[in-house]
């Protein structure tokens, strides 16, 4: 074995792993032709949330075929295809015999698929955790429902975001202002009693549904927030464990804190 062929085989797990999405084929695609930034990449996948594709791109960056370049706050994604080209040399070319082109051509001819893909499972991520942060609750719910945009730094429209509005009141709007009627729906407001509690449900992905509760009590010289976040409906399991990663918002605590106590 060369020492090509071992660096390959090193990296086989990721890359497998990665190429096995037919979500992270597409976004390979979508980078073929020039860089583009997660939110460009987003807008192209209504049927993905914005952290579902942030999730397929970490997958990808870990397997080295994606490097991600940040310019302010913007993420832009560059192909990176050596180990694509390194993949293709240790499997594909050696390994491709006429009986595989001729059944390429006859797949090609008439429509006919040899695999499919495998549906997606039903699941449910729960999330729990408290914030204390150290200000009044009246303080404390300001900064978290009107100035979200200000501590929490991940949106589906990066630059063009000029807002993210939460509307006070039940059935109101929470959603990104991008300017001109476009943006983003996070989703409703289905609790709202200031300053003690607010909720809201909306859409992870395709049949995937998001509800988000926050409760506020004070306690001596501070405030604590409990919040949970329950997600319901078909995702993989690493679509699952990115909820996981992104729904926990407890690294951004400090920046509340600093908020809330200016």
């Amino acid at each position: 074995m060369s020492a090509r062929t071992a660096q390959a085989d090193a990296t086989e797990p990721d890359l497998w792993r990665a190429l096995a999405s037919p979500w992270r084929r597409r976004l390979l695609d979508l980078l073929r032709d020039a860089p583009a930034t997660t939110g460009a990449l987003a807008s192209q996948l209504p049927e993905l949330s914005r952290f579902a594709v942030m999730q397929h791109l970490g997958v990808l960056a870990d397997a080295g075929v994606v490097v991600i370049e940040r310019r302010g706050r913007d993420r832009v994604n560059h192909l990176n295809p050596i180990p694509l080209r390194e993949w293709y040399e240790r499997w594909v070319q050696p390994m491709a015999d006429t009986g595989a082109a001729s059944l390429l051509k006859r797949v090609a001819e008439t429509g006919e698929s040899v695999m499919s893909e495998p549906a997606d499972q039903i699941r449910t991520v729960r999330l729990a955790f408290e914030l204390r942060i150290e200000a009044s609750a009246q303080r404390t719910f300001e900064v978290m429902t009107q100035r979200s945009l200000e501590w929490f730094p991940v949106t589906y429209g990066e630059g063009r975001v000029r807002r993210v509005v939460l509307e006070p009141r039940v059935g109101g709007q929470h959603y990104e202002d991008w300017g001109d009627g476009r943006g983003h729906l996070y989703g409703e407001v289905t609790v709202y009693d200031p300053p003690l509690r607010w909720a809201t449900r909306g859409r992870v992905m395709p049949g995937t549904i998001l509800d988000t509760d926050y409760r506020l009590r004070e306690e001596a010289d501070a405030v604590v927030v409990s919040v949970t976040k329950v997600a319901t409906g078909p995702m993989t399991e690493e679509e699952a464990a990115g909820i996981a990663r992104f729904g926990d918002l407890t690294r951004y605590a400090p920046a509340i804190q600093k908020l809330a106590a200016g």
